[in-house]
């Protein structure tokens, strides 16, 4: 049976999409993934992964993957690459989980041409598989012809092409097939992200089930001209995902502890740009992209958010129009900035204003006072508008609840057996 998207994951991979990331301001690599998602992936792993591989190796032993969904393997790139702590200047790399203490990472996919993609990618990782697989099975003969993994894993809205009883069934085959302490990670489209607002009240199932298209992978000049592949992903909210877990509980008898849910792309996802399902957007992705990108100055003025875009909600849209605030001031005062001094305490509101968004003024304004005098290699671009992205990146981790108000939904659980 042909995969949901499998002609649209055939064509990207072979338009070599799926190669290692090379920088972008377009496509499936771009600045936005690299620099905000998969960093914020990293950061709300760290603490439970850095538990689980101290469990797993005081007796040196390996840790033991599997990545549902892998596409061509970049969840590996994911995992290896967090860091035990926050870098200071001296501080060099040390990871949470280096490469010599897995055992084994497999990917799993339905595509033939993913898992020969991640093949190819690495064909040097001795500890690295891939097998083809269709979840919609869930575990298959991995039940019976693997041992336990620690690590569960999915990433970017994957298990979103499983319809809801497709993915209860493949939970219930890891609650059995896990030890006890396992960590499942979970990764959907959420449904409550201004990129759908007309997905928002969706009640049944059927209507929480919508056509989705990554023509996102292409630039404008070429979405124009193609027609994308058009298939039926499944969008989650974080309440929805709680009761999943107690639902599997109750079905299995294995516990199931949702240790943590992170709304990801809250303002930023995939479809702000191509404006598919709500026209009012703006190209924030690229114009965020673009502060992310080298010796390449960025217009201000086009990270403004209207709030009054977010539709009526009695609980998202007051969470999202105070993130949108919040961000236009940041966005704002960088603005102000670059052309004099200001004194932070003389904002208005300043008293008012939450830590995060003292915090992300702080970092625009001591950031531009410090390059201040620098004449070579293009400051502003090069480093002040990078900054202004990392503090727009912090306000919308710390801002968001979980509740599926962004592009993606991380729901990181534990198994207890």
């Amino acid at each position: 049976m042909q995969s949901v998207g499998e002609q649209t994951y055939t064509q990207a991979v072979r338009e070599g999409k799926y190669d290692l990331y090379v920088g972008n301001l377009f496509g499936k690599y771009d600045n936005v993934r690299t620099y905000w998602e998969d960093q914020l992936t990293r950061i709300a792993l760290r603490p439970f992964l850095g538990e689980l591989v101290e469990r797993r190796c005081q007796n040196d032993r390996g840790v033991r993957i599997v990545d549902l969904g892998c596409g061509a393997g970049q969840g590996y790139e994911i995992l290896t690459k967090i860091d035990r702590r926050d870098l200071d200047l001296g501080l060099q790399h040390k990871r949470v989980l280096p490469k010599e203490k897995i055992d084994l990472y497999l990917g799993l996919d339905i595509s033939a041409a993913m898992v020969e993609k991640g093949q190819t990618l690495f064909e040097s990782e001795p500890h690295v598989e891939f097998a083809q697989a269709d979840l919609r099975e869930g575990l298959g003969r991995l039940k019976t012809e693997q041992e336990p993994f620690d690590i569960y894993f999915s990433s970017y809205g994957s298990l979103s092409h499983l319809m809801r009883q497709d993915l209860v069934k493949l939970l219930e085959d890891i609650c059995q097939h896990s030890r006890n302490d396992s960590t499942i990670v979970l990764d959907f489209l959420g449904r409550y992200s201004i990129e759908w607002p007309d997905f928002w009240g969706a009640r049944s199932e059927s209507e929480k089930v919508r056509e989705y298209t990554m023509s996102y992978l292409y630039p404008p000049a070429t979405r124009e001209k193609i027609e994308s592949e058009k298939f039926p992903l499944r969008f989650w909210a974080g309440t929805e995902v709680k009761e999943l877990a107690k639902e599997l509980t109750a079905a299995t008898g294995v516990g199931v502890e949702v240790l943590k849910l992170m709304d990801r792309s809250l303002l930023v996802g995939r479809h702000t740009d191509t404006q598919e399902y709500n026209p009012q957007l703006k190209a924030i992705r690229r114009s965020i992209n673009s502060l992310h990108e080298d010796y390449l100055r960025t217009n201000l003025e086009e990270l403004l958010i209207d709030p009054t875009i977010v539709p009526d909600h009695p609980v998202i849209a007051p969470q999202l129009r105070q993130l949108i605030t919040s961000w236009n001031v940041v966005v704002e005062y960088c603005q102000q900035r670059l052309w004099k001094r200001c004194a932070l305490t003389e904002l208005e509101g300043w008293d008012s204003f939450t830590k995060s968004l003292q915090f992300a003024l702080m970092t625009v304004d001591r950031v531009i006072a410090d390059v201040g005098w620098m004449w070579y290699g293009d400051p502003r671009a090069n480093i002040i508008e990078p900054q202004l992205g990392y503090a727009l990146r912090t306000l919308e981790y710390e801002m968001q609840q979980g509740w599926g108000c962004g592009h993606g939904l991380v729901a990181i659980l534990r198994i207890k057996k």
